[in-house]
């Protein structure tokens, strides 16, 4: 007999008993079954290698074999083959698959009135429907998910044991006469069932907002209206911040926004992501000063029901949250005011979980919020014999666990600044994946600031602690991506704790974790009059850098305390930041006066400068070339964690004064869009011209990671320039550039020798 030990996304996907119908097809007796921490074992009495051939050929669309293992066993002789019971031998780490957009079969039954799921918001199958949102613990069956507290009626039995049905061995099989149903309310119960879901609708259509609850949480729902828009704005405390927006299908989303081939099959895929799209008219309310505008499509049974009853083909739907607060998952939301009506359901969610975000940035996919769709996944490092957890960055945060030579990445937590956030998400997702993963963290690694809550937390901890650099985890969680162990990275943000105690977010690193880490580059550091005020208010900045003549009142500058402040050196932070800089041209063309979300100044900036005329910005810049000095500073380190032994080297530092002061003198004389252009081709012809010399010297390629890096301008600017030189150049794929990917960079940091 042979024992195959299967590991991947492998439950929850119909994996046993397509392994069942392959095994019979092929005469094979013996069994399959889920073993306790998740994988697979598949016992076969012969023909080995056909039959393994055939599992990865016809494999199911979700799932995934990443480790497959032989072994010829001593066993009793079978005289059938069958799907047993799990348990006994434990394999190596297996998880479930994330929740998985509804399938078109389900669709079919959903809308076919003879089926007896019609118009049924539960209905899913082996394909499709919530997984790690209502997971417990593993391995991935029934009795370990929110669905065991709905028992199965007699016909759903039927098909969950019928080898030959779509639902066999479906560990979300429920119907009508079983299942959880929706339920209407405002303080008091309006309607049950479909009847619910279908006034919901109508009330969509009048302008009401409407929080609707799916699969790993709320979200709110409204029309696309001016008017109701700035209502939810003032309801949520987003006056700015744009909000995504669900469509009918793709035809309607190709109304509003342009599509590529890439991005609709990204919109359509089962993960079905939050696609930033570029948009064909602006759309003032949802998306205030931006050209963009974040779609997805139905992604569950509800959102294509509510669909068939309303008249509106684009809807507001966005996470039922105040600004940097988790998402409601329960009918607390009800007491919170967010909306008019409330569209409830019965069914627990073990694990929230946010929509995830994807963005197309010189037609490669980077992601911008791995978490629904994506969320459990996991990525092969070489790190063997060592169990670790990493609680990532205080914003967009998420943890990381190193288990069986793999990191895998929560879903989006988001800011651990936010005392709600930390206490009811953060502290409850770590206990979550360590008893989850059944992990014993031999350490736990963190951010280097000091202040942080995971820092803290970290610090709280029985385990020994590694505080991690902020931009060397950027740089390292492309790194883990793609097994890189030599980079020049660029590492652009809005901010991140350094080695001086400064703020850093525009770098040029080297990191060899075999060797020394190197800070080769930086902008230069610019005074944040007031600290985070600064940051708030960038006209502080802005002030401080040239002399324009500008409304400074309108933009919250006190002209008199901001010179007694760089006078006298009170109360003034310092940052060599990309982020900081893009605010602080985002203000000089006007595009903000005041941050009301992270990335606002960038994101506005990025939407004027895309309309800039590049030969008007090239012939700009022509005459304010790139300025680099140097510097001596302390910036060799042997490691890239805190208490790491620095010698000195000549930094080089890029100018950023001058260029924004000539800006300033050409307002009146050129276009905005075309001083913005400029502005940010500066910024990314500085970072090309110091990597790729230093990628060139060292014989080695380039990375990139960082919020900064899904600039539309920048990043295929520094790409295309790399490629001239003939340096590979490669930015995040598998995992976030912004902070959310910080944790993955913070596992992979125990590649360094210590």
């Amino acid at each position: 007999m042979y024992r195959i030990t299967v590991r991947g996304i492998v439950q929850g996907v119909g994996f046993r008993p397509f392994v069942y119908r392959i095994a019979k097809s092929m005469g094979l007796k013996g069994y399959v079954k889920n073993t306790g921490t998740g994988c697979v074992e598949i016992v076969i009495d012969r023909n080995v290698k056909e039959f393994i051939e055939r599992l990865r050929r016809e494999l199911p669309p979700v799932a995934n074999l990443q480790e497959v293992n032989v072994e010829e066993i001593e066993a009793e002789q079978f005289k059938d083959f069958k799907i047993v019971k799990s348990g006994g031998k434990k394999g190596k780490l297996s998880l479930p698959p994330p929740d998985i957009a509804v399938c078109k079969d389900c669709i079919n039954e959903v809308f076919n009135e003879k089926d007896r799921r019609y118009m049924y918001a539960f209905t899913s199958c082996t394909n499709c429907g919530p997984r790690f949102s209502v997971a417990l613990r593993l391995p991935y069956d029934r009795e370990n998910t929110t669905f065991s507290e709905f028992p199965m009626c007699e016909d759903c039995l039927k098909e969950y044991w019928n080898v030959e049905d779509r639902r066999y061995y479906a560990q979300t099989i429920v119907c009508p006469k079983c299942g959880p149903e929706y339920r209407l309310l405002n303080k008091e119960l309006i309607a049950s069932g479909v009847e619910a879901i279908k006034k919901a609708a109508k009330l969509i259509d009048e302008g009401k907002i409407v929080a609707l609850k799916g699969v790993g949480g709320f979200h709110i729902a409204c029309k696309v209206e001016d008017e109701v828009v700035f209502n939810l704005r003032k309801r949520l405390s987003r006056p700015q911040q744009p909000f995504a927006v669900m469509v009918r299908d793709v035809k309607t989303a190709e109304e509003i926004a342009y599509i590529s081939k890439e991005e609709k099959k990204a919109l359509e895929s089962y993960a079905k992501p939050i696609v930033v799209l570029k948009s064909k008219k602006e759309l003032k309310a949802v998306a205030p000063g931006l050209n963009t505008v974040g779609v997805m499509l139905p992604y569950t049974p509800l959102h294509h029901i509510i669909f068939s009853f309303m008249k509106s083909n684009v809807i507001v739907m966005t996470s039922a949250n105040m600004p940097g607060e988790p998402m409601f998952i329960d009918d607390e939301i009800v007491e919170s005011g967010l909306a008019d009506y409330y569209l409830t359901h019965n069914l627990r969610i073990a694990n929230r979980i946010d929509d995830s975000v994807v963005k197309f940035v010189g037609r490669k996919k980077m992601i911008i919020r791995k978490s629904r769709g994506f969320i459990p996944d996991r990525i092969q490092v070489p790190l063997k014999d060592v169990e670790a957890i990493a609680l990532g960055a205080e914003l967009y945060n998420s943890i990381s666990v190193l288990k069986d030579s793999y990191i895998i990445q929560s879903q989006y937590i988001g800011n651990t600044g936010n005392f709600k956030t930390y206490k009811e998400f953060f502290c409850k997702a770590f206990e979550f994946w360590l008893s989850f993963t059944k992990l014993k963290p031999e350490v736990v690694l963190c951010d280097m600031h000091p202040i942080y809550n995971t820092t803290t937390f970290a610090e709280s901890l029985p385990y020994e602690v590694l505080k991690v650099q902020h931009h060397f985890c950027h740089a390292l969680s492309v790194m883990a991506e793609r097994g890189i162990k030599r980079a020049v990275a660029i590492a652009v943000d809005g901010a991140g704790y350094g080695f001086d105690g400064k703020t850093w977010g525009c770098e040029v690193l080297w990191l060899d974790l075999d060797g020394e880490f190197e800070r080769i580059a930086r902008m230069e550091y610019i005074p944040l009059p007031g600290g985070d005020k600064a940051t708030e208010y960038p006209g502080r900045i802005l002030y401080s850098l040239v002399d324009v003549d500008m409304d400074w009142k309108s933009l919250n500058v006190n002209p008199d305390l901001i010179d007694f402040q760089l006078k006298k050196k009170v109360n003034i932070a310092e940052a060599s930041s990309a982020g900081r800089y893009l605010d602080v041209c985002s203000v000089l063309l006007g595009a903000y006066r005041r941050r009301t979300y992270e990335g606002e100044g960038a994101m506005k900036l990025e939407s004027i400068a895309l309309n800039g005329n590049r030969e008007v910005a090239e012939m700009w810049l022509r005459d304010n070339p790139v300025k680099i000095k140097r510097s001596v500073e302390k910036a060799v380190y042997s490691t890239p964690f805190e208490g790491c032994k620095v010698k000195e080297r000549e930094v080089k530092v890029i100018e950023i004064r001058d260029v924004i002061a000539s800006a300033a003198e050409d307002l009146k004389n050129l276009k905005r869009e075309d001083l913005a252009l400029a502005l940010t081709l500066y910024l990314s012809k500085a970072l090309s011209e110091v990597a790729v010399e230093e990628a060139i010297s060292r014989n080695s390629c380039i990375v990139m990671s960082g919020g900064v890096s899904y600039n539309s301008i920048i990043t295929p600017e520094i790409a295309k320039n790399a490629k001239n030189s003939g340096v590979d150049f490669y930015t995040n794929e598998l995992t976030a550039a912004g902070d959310n990917g910080i944790s993955v960079g913070q596992i992979y940091s125990l590649m360094v020798k210590r």
